[in-house]
């Protein structure tokens, strides 16, 4: 893996990471995938059917141990994890920074803040049949609208872009698909906005935002604005 930091961000302290999880690390970048591994990550990865998926995981495990360890100061393998309500990994250390991570393909994206919840995701493109009836499902009328007019050739990439805002907004809150993805509106352009989503009957102010990562992948982050921290799962 290679391990390469994204341009600051306009954000509350975030640093974002794109892993590229098939090229090789140098000796200073990080160790072997698996090195700093717990028994339960060693097992999940054991259950991929495919070595490549196997060592993808790995491998992002490793790098996200890796990193944490330089903003902790506790060591890579002697890290350890709990999980949200809906399972959103945290750090089980007192002051513990804010993380998420994404991974699709070769790449991972991993994301480190303060105390605000974040969230990132990333997609590789590749071919989706019936787009528009999968928006139609996930989007709200608006989002819909602005896929609809652009050329059949470029509405791909923006419902990628607009998927993944939507998930770095779920993710961010903690919440996973149990919010749906229809019920606040993300953008199908990169622009940095805030929006609304509904979160146990209360307005939660989420702001996100499409990062250049990759040709080769569309990427967002997003964190909760502080009079909606308390909010997050």
């Amino acid at each position: 893996m290679r391990i390469k930091q994204q341009a600051p961000l306009a954000a509350p302290g975030i640093e974002l990471w794109l892993v590229d999880l098939e090229v090789p690390a140098r000796e200073h970048e990080a160790p072997a995938p698996g090195d700093w591994l717990d028994d339960a990550e060693r097992a999940r990865a054991a259950r991929f059917h495919f070595e490549r998926d196997a060592h993808r995981y790995r491998a992002s495990h490793s790098a996200l141990r890796h990193l944490l360890a330089q903003r902790t100061g506790v060591a890579a393998a002697s890290l350890r994890f709990g999980a949200g309500s809906h399972d959103k990994p945290r750090l089980d250390l007192p002051g513990a920074p804010a993380f998420n991570m994404s991974h699709s393909g070769r790449w991972a994206l991993i994301g480190i803040g303060g105390q605000t919840p974040i969230g990132v995701d990333i997609e590789a493109p590749r071919e989706m049949g019936e787009l528009m009836a999968l928006a139609e499902r996930n989007f709200t009328a608006t989002e819909c609208r602005e896929l609809l007019a652009l050329p059949e050739a470029g509405r791909l990439r923006a419902f990628l872009r607009c998927w993944t805002r939507k998930e770095a907004c779920l993710k961010a809150i903690g919440s996973g698909l149990s919010i749906e993805p229809g019920l606040f509106e993300a953008g199908t352009t990169p622009e940095q906005r805030t929006t609304t989503v509904p979160v146990s009957g209360q307005a939660c102010q989420v702001t996100v935002l499409s990062v250049d990562v990759d040709r080769e992948a569309l990427a967002a982050v997003a964190w909760l604005e502080p009079g909606s921290r308390h909010l997050a799962f």
